[in-house]
């Protein structure tokens, strides 16, 4: 899979892990609605990402990823 077809993919497979359309993870990210985005994930899943988002270290890594600043932009220009 190229870079430019990792966000549609990536949207695609968090919709299918979310139980949420890929407009609702759009909608969610863009309004800031973390619980929104969080909301059908196990505690398990949900202790993950509560640990990225809460050390420096790892989000800094993730954020750093050009496949993740790819999705990002996707999820900012809501297409």
């Amino acid at each position: 899979m190229s870079n430019k077809d990792f966000p549609n993919e990536m949207l695609r497979n968090l919709s299918k892990n979310l139980g949420q359309s890929p407009e609702q993870i759009v909608n969610n990210a863009q309004s800031g609605n973390i619980q929104g985005l969080l909301s059908n994930l196990s505690e398990e899943q949900k202790n993950k990402v509560n640990d990225l988002l809460t050390n420096p270290e790892k989000s800094k890594k993730f954020l750093e990823n050009p496949q993740i600043q790819a999705l990002i932009r996707k999820l900012s220009s809501n297409g």
